[in-house]
């Protein structure tokens, strides 16, 4: 299966904007967040910058973003589907 992503701007140096995986059938949601974290960090080990608050995940849960698929926010469990797209919404703030 093919899942397109578009990363947030939090990730724009490390990754670029928007990548393409190919997964196979039954792939979670959160198993695709730990492949795409697996990248960030290898990228920052590269280009020496600091991923702790740039990966998705932290633990079993998410690291401070928001991850749509399709406009909808799933679940981690959620069972990926050809075709998906995944796009990623960091918390922010201000005044």
């Amino acid at each position: 299966m093919k899942i397109k992503v578009n990363y947030d701007f939090t990730h724009f140096e490390l990754v670029g904007a928007a990548d393409t995986f190919e997964v196979a059938d039954g792939v979670k949601l959160g198993d695709l967040l730990r492949l795409i974290d697996a990248k960030i960090m290898e990228a920052g080990r590269n280009k020496g910058i600091e991923t702790a608050f740039k990966t998705t995940m932290a633990g079993d849960q998410l690291n401070a973003c928001m991850v749509f698929i399709n406009g909808s926010a799933p679940d981690l469990d959620h069972v990926l589907q050809d075709g998906d797209t995944i796009e990623f919404v960091y918390g922010f703030c201000g005044g």
